[in-house]
């Protein structure tokens, strides 16, 4: 299957400049080396389609020297989640954008377009929690590419760096290539079920994070305020109290935790 026109008609925003990315004898060169670096990493899992997307994340860490990579994933309902990383650390990095509600992915989901980062430090006051988050966690670049067809949007391909450094144009077609085999592993996924349900490992990954949509909607009622509102009040607890979002989400299902109580102990699941 060939997606190629969902990832190569992108205007690509860089270091304040903008990139026109247009096809060139060099592309297939690109396609091949993705393909090929993709099947020299390691199958974990039995080769599922979430394996297939570890390799891609493994794929960016080796061919294009990055710090570590994830792919994340957004359901139709509006879950999000990581359904593939190249290590531990790095998830957590990704889930600091989750939990702040911003970053260089959230931002690749809502345009659809390529958001890479030369230096983060130059971000903060676009992304006033997440890039001082990161800079922290060791992480200096970030570079989002969006799985998508056409305007349907339902994933990213996410690389973080420990250094500032802006891809050279080489490297950001390579970087497509990955996106784009990301997006043919999982339309295949799905395209090879007979109901079009995706990998159950994909789904597994995207229930984790319905506790967080059940407290949301706890804290809408409770409060009564929209749902925007709601998920920013949990983000600005876990933030002031230096939780993940989805322990306060967890307090919020099992009655440990009332935002409407300033008497509440945050640290009552620590």
């Amino acid at each position: 299957m060939g997606v190629r026109h969902s990832v190569t008609s992108a205007a690509l925003a860089q270091g304040g400049h903008v990139i026109t990315d247009q096809r060139s004898p060099s592309t297939d060169d690109a396609r091949g080396w993705a393909l090929a670096v993709i099947a020299a990493q390691p199958i974990l899992d039995g080769g599922g389609v979430a394996s297939q997307l570890h390799r891609v994340c493994g794929a960016a860490v080796v061919g294009l020297q990055v710090t570590g990579s994830v792919v994340s994933m957004r359901s139709t309902p509006g879950s999000e989640a990581i359904v593939a990383h190249s290590g531990s650390s790095i998830r957590a990095v990704a889930e600091l954008e989750f939990g702040f509600g911003e970053g260089p992915t959230r931002d690749c989901w809502e345009t659809g377009r390529p958001q890479l980062v030369a230096d983060l430090a130059r971000s903060r006051s676009t992304w006033v929690a997440f890039a001082p988050a990161a800079i922290e966690a060791g992480i200096r670049a970030a570079y989002a590419l969006p799985l998508h067809v056409g305007a349907t949007r339902f994933g990213a391909l996410s690389m973080y760096g420990a250094a500032p450094r802006e891809l050279e144009r080489q490297e950001v077609d390579k970087a497509l290539f990955l996106a784009e085999l990301a997006t043919e592993m999982l339309l295949d996924s799905s395209s090879s079920s007979p109901d079009g349900a995706l990998d159950p490992h994909l789904e597994s990954a995207l229930d984790v994070r319905s506790e967080i949509y059940q407290a949301q909607g706890m804290v809408m009622v409770s409060l009564q305020v929209g749902l925007p509102e709601a998920l920013a009040l949990m983000r600005a607890h876990a933030f002031a109290s230096s939780r993940k979002l989805v322990d306060v989400a967890s307090d919020i299902i099992e009655g440990r935790l009332d935002l409407a109580d300033d008497s509440d102990d945050d640290h009552s699941n620590r």
